[in-house]
């Protein structure tokens, strides 16, 4: 005996919601993660420039191999030209902020930082989005503020590191909002394609530049 598909429907979409819980906590894991992995870079002798275009450059590889691989097309040009600039300008803006607090703060303190951006990505979705802002999601607003005031406090950072941190938060906040209004009907492999050869480029450009300027960019001394 079969289930209709009446009855399947309630299945299908607990199972969607589920794989989108795991696939958030995939995220933030990895977020987290990212953190440790560039204090690793920077004690081999990168700087920022130098980690930040090996990163997106692989990034844009790898996912342009992945849209080869899966024959998933790029949307229309108007559309690219806009994820380009959320690439090129919001998540250069964001990652630049986001590494250089590592020179000035714990990574632990950075990382917990960055996960300001869903207070702002809440406040501004109400504004802008018109997104309803429910009694849970103003307690959970109020708990994450409190807990990063907590964390800021006891945390080992300079002001600069604490401002950038912030910093990357509110842009990556910004990036979000903007990404919401750019993204659908794009696939989602398309998009992070763009933003990540967007940000290559930029990158890439930044660091010829230095180099050019006699600041070539750093990259780790080994493996």
């Amino acid at each position: 005996m079969t289930a209709s598909p009446r009855s399947s429907t309630p299945l299908r979409h607990a199972g969607d919601k589920l794989a989108g819980v795991l696939l958030i906590a995939i995220s933030a894991s990895a977020f987290g993660a990212m953190a440790i992995f560039a204090r690793f870079a920077y004690d081999a002798g990168a700087d920022v420039y130098g980690l930040l275009s090996v990163r997106f450059v692989l990034a844009a590889i790898a996912l342009a191999a992945v849209m080869r691989w899966q024959r998933i097309a790029l949307p229309p040009w108007p559309r690219v030209l806009a994820l380009a600039a959320m690439g090129g300008i919001g998540y250069v803006g964001q990652s630049f902020c986001f590494f250089s607090a590592l020179n000035h703060a714990q990574a632990s303190l950075v990382a917990l930082l960055l996960y300001l951006y869903p207070v702002f990505v809440t406040v501004m979705a109400a504004l802008f989005l018109k997104e309803k802002l429910t009694g849970a999601a103003v307690t959970a607003l109020v708990l994450c503020s409190v807990g990063a005031g907590l964390t800021v406090g006891g945390g080992q950072g300079s002001a600069l590191g604490i401002g950038l941190g912030l910093a990357s938060a509110l842009i990556y906040s910004i990036y979000i909002i903007v990404g919401a209004r750019l993204t659908p009907g794009v696939h989602p492999v398309a998009t992070t394609t763009v933003v990540c050869i967007a940000a290559a480029v930029v990158y890439v450009g930044a660091a010829l530049a230095r180099a050019a300027a006699g600041v070539p960019p750093q990259f780790p001394a080994d493996a």
